[in-house]
């Protein structure tokens, strides 16, 4: 078994950002009907590139809204991120349409942003020994790599594995969400540890294992670096769960929904 999941809005509003509308302003058609058309053609060749058994194209429950549970939890959460454009928020019914006219089936769950819903899926894969593919230029769902699990982006077609996460970030993909919590990321709104970089925070995942390791550590690090440890234990720790994947979200699917049953 192999399922390709497709981060729908990552793929979207990178194809929304490029490619001008002018299918859609023309003729009396539908606005967005060329950002439709081009959509579905590249999960068309997604789909031909890669040949999955099953696949599913992922949302979020709040439309990109930014109403799930990282927003309760911290408020700031992606707050600098603009909204998504009405005219795309109008027309995800109708790409959800096109997109099972070529056999994939859309999900979403209120509360759940795609990228949870999509860890939940994939792990779910793995562990009954089926392969996920996630199909999404976000490296954080580098954190699940593993022999059954993948990621690829699709735009610069290449895979996002481990050695990308070593040159990136320095450390391994399942240190991810450690490194983050530490250096930040401020395309999320989440700050890390004052004065913390990512070559900071990989150095001191190498020494120190995990992120609890280093906060515990922070009273025998010397200087300015072991203050701000101190300081900035509780953020940190927050920031570690706002960048963990879910994998256990409540979800209700049945992989066997997932099939991939092109049209004849």
């Amino acid at each position: 078994m192999k399922v390709l999941l497709v981060d729908g809005l990552n793929l979207v509003r990178r194809i929304y950002a490029a490619v001008p509308d002018e299918a859609g302003q023309a003729g009396g058609r539908e606005p967005l009907a060329g950002i439709i058309a081009s959509c579905t053609a590249s999960l068309q060749r997604a789909l031909n590139r890669h040949r999955p058994s099953h696949c599913l194209a992922v949302f979020d429950g709040d439309g990109g809204g930014g109403r799930n549970w990282r927003r309760r939890l911290y408020p700031d959460y992606k707050k600098n991120r603009p909204p998504m454009p009405a005219p795309l928020r109008d027309a995800l019914p109708r790409l959800e349409q096109a997109f099972a006219a070529v056999g994939v089936d859309s999900f979403s769950r209120e509360g759940f942003e795609a990228d949870d819903i999509i860890a939940t899926v994939a792990v779910k894969i793995a562990r009954r020994g089926g392969h996920a593919l996630i199909l999404s230029t976000d490296r954080n769902y580098c954190q699940l790599l593993g022999d059954n699990i993948a990621v690829f982006d699709h735009f610069a077609e290449r895979p996002l594995d481990r050695d990308l996460i070593a040159k990136r970030f320095q450390v391994e993909p399942q240190q991810l969400p450690d490194a983050l919590a530490l250096a930040g990321d401020s395309g999320l709104s989440i700050p890390g540890v004052r004065s913390v970089g990512i070559r900071t925070a990989a150095r001191l995942l190498a020494q120190y294992g995990d992120l609890e390791n280093v906060l515990q550590a922070a009273a025998a690090i010397p200087g300015y670096l072991g203050r701000q440890l101190a300081e900035g234990r509780e953020h940190a720790r927050l920031a570690k769960t706002l960048f963990t994947l879910n994998t256990g979200a409540d979800l209700g699917i049945n992989l066997s929904q997932l099939r991939y049953n092109p049209p004849q």
